[in-house]
């Protein structure tokens, strides 16, 4: 698959994500204004900490459900 066409498959899947659950909306929120050189609120830092722990927890879940491998 071409780079483009991993980037807008990325792009069509965060944007359902966030369309459907809130949470993404928000840490998608969080990580704009960061690279857009705003420092996130104690609300967006305390999702950033909380989406910090659940990469580590999701990614030991897609292992062991044979979605990724180590």
């Amino acid at each position: 698959m071409a780079p483009a066409e991993i980037a807008a498959t990325q792009l069509e899947m965060l944007v359902e994500a966030a369309c459907r659950y809130r949470p993404v909306m928000d840490l998608l929120t969080a990580v704009h204004e960061i690279r857009n050189g705003r420092d996130p609120d104690d609300d967006a830092a305390d999702l950033l900490d909380a989406a910090s722990v659940a990469a580590l927890l999701a990614r030991a879940q897609r292992i062991n459900d044979g979605i990724d491998r180590e």
